[in-house]
């Protein structure tokens, strides 16, 4: 007899077009796992291959190797854990074999996709344009017919720390800029490891932001247009697959009646391959790709004008604002700015008296005007920093949220008499007493870090208060995350 989450998970694709049930819990994969941890799994849709990083110390260049195990090919990715950086496999199409790779270069981490024919071969880039990643990781996969790619990773406008984006191949083979699949997927955490079935609607990816059983939990949900943008509720995979650790890099090939998945329990790092017994019924897309059109092709990639109108958060009143790029400063006394094409890249919003917003012209825009808010630093004044992020249970931040916290310095520097209580903040789930005590690690971290950019430190003082001071009901899990946060109040300027 099927545990009612079968049935649940029935039910609910039947509304999305994708039919996902599975038959028993998941089992550990004994032939692959190794007491390395195994990461990033990968499937080959048309054959028994299959790709995963594999973590390790010592001092090598290698970072890819071709093994055989019980008859079948396995390409490993070394993740070499003395060293800056990673690699994780992406996917495979055509004969090639498409992999992420991060580096760090001068204190800043830059990511890349990369192909390779043979694991002997020196492997090319696959040039994106205006890609950028500035995570420590970077995952994703291609699709079964090589038309997408899926990266998890963090631009420099994104919903939080890595974010799902899409990268679709033109009809010469080129590929367009990544964007952004959206707020309907995208939450303030992490969204890692997609996987795109063969219809190029049902996804399933790893997240940390939409609550679940642990420290990640895998979704899937399913595209509802060809936006990229309008997506279905996602929909958890449930206790059969999701635990108290971290489930990522759900991958099946079409037509078997097993999964693989990748499970930690002791943490994020040291994983363990699984295989679970399920069923599905995904139609293949056997649409082609559009031959582009020769007139609109000598067109800008965009011709439709985008105004960016810069107004206080509070008031919705516009003002005076300016705005920064890599290469000029424009100033505009009425807080409107015409934006002629989208470049990619970023921009800095500043308004004297308001905390600065760094934002990104991409495609995540829209045609017309978009709103932008910026939060006034005048006394009495409190600011939830978002993107000030923590590994859960713990006062690390997470790696990006600094971005932020470059800002709130920045606001500081221009405005020499400001002085600020930061103010640190869980949900009431927990012993009270516990909860307390980890809001005031988490404020002293943030403290530290705004110290070290040499902010005096009779300017910045905090104050744990755990969850005793909730802006949003406790009852659900969405609402209950609104209550973990890190602000800060102007205390004097």
């Amino acid at each position: 007899m099927k545990s009612s989450i079968n049935i649940f998970l029935l039910c609910s694709s039947l509304i999305t077009s994708a039919q996902i049930a599975f038959e028993d819990s998941g089992k550990a994969v004994d032939s692959l796992n190794t007491h390395y941890g195994q990461n990033y799994l990968v499937l080959d849709p048309l054959s028994e291959r299959m790709a995963f990083t594999q973590d390790r110390s010592g001092l090598s260049d290698s970072f890819i190797e071709k093994q055989s195990i019980n008859g079948k090919e396995i390409i490993l990715f070394t993740d070499w854990l003395d060293k800056p950086g990673m690699v994780s496999p992406l996917g495979f199409h055509e004969g090639w074999i498409y992999f992420n790779k991060v580096i760090r270069e001068l204190g800043i981490y830059k990511g890349g996709v990369f192909r390779t024919q043979s694991v002997n071969m020196k492997p090319e880039r696959v040039e994106i344009p205006f890609f950028k990643n500035k995570a420590p990781v970077q995952s994703g996969c291609i699709s079964k017919d090589g038309k997408y790619m899926i990266l998890s990773m963090e631009a420099n406008h994104t919903y939080g720390v890595e974010d799902l984006y899409v990268v679709e191949r033109n009809y010469d083979g080129s590929w367009s800029r990544a964007k952004n699949l959206g707020a309907q997927l995208n939450t303030a955490y992490q969204e890692v490891t997609p996987f795109l079935a063969e219809d190029n609607k049902t996804l399933f990816f790893a997240t940390n932001g939409r609550g679940g059983a642990g420290s990640f939990d895998l979704f899937y949900t399913v595209r509802l247009d060809n936006s990229w943008r309008n997506w279905s509720e996602p929909i958890n995979l449930g206790p059969q697959i999701n635990t108290s650790g971290a489930e990522t890099s759900f991958a099946y090939r079409d037509g078997e009646k097993r999964a693989f998945y990748v499970s930690s329990q002791d943490s994020d790092a040291y994983g363990d391959i699984m295989q679970i017994r399920f069923k599905e019924d995904i139609e293949e897309d056997t649409t082609t790709l559009a031959k582009p059109d020769p007139v609109a092709k000598r067109q800008p990639e965009v011709d439709n004008r985008l105004i960016l109108k810069v107004v206080d958060a509070q008031t919705e009143e516009v003002i005076p604002a300016e705005l920064i790029a890599a290469d000029e400063r424009k100033i505009s006394a009425n807080g409107t700015f015409e934006i002629d094409s989208l470049t990619g890249e970023e921009v800095e919003i500043k308004s004297a008296g308001y905390l600065p917003k760094m934002l990104m012209l991409d495609d995540q825009l829209s045609v017309g005007e978009n709103v932008i808010r910026l939060s006034s630093v005048a006394k009495g004044s409190v600011i939830t920093l978002d993107h000030v992020l923590f590994q859960r249970g713990t006062a690390t931040m997470v790696e990006g949220s600094e971005k932020e916290l470059n800002l709130v310095v920045e606001v500081m520097n221009d405005n020499p008499d400001i002085k600020i209580l930061l103010k640190g903040h869980t949900d009431n789930t927990g012993d009270p007493v516990k909860n307390v005590q980890l809001s005031e690690a988490r404020v002293k971290a943030v403290k530290a870090y705004i110290l070290s950019q040499g902010i005096s430190p009779y300017r910045v003082s905090g104050k744990g208060y755990g969850g005793n001071q909730p802006l949003y009901s406790n009852e659900t899990e969405e609402t209950r995350k609104l209550n973990r946060r890190v602000e800060f109040e102007v205390i004097e300027d």
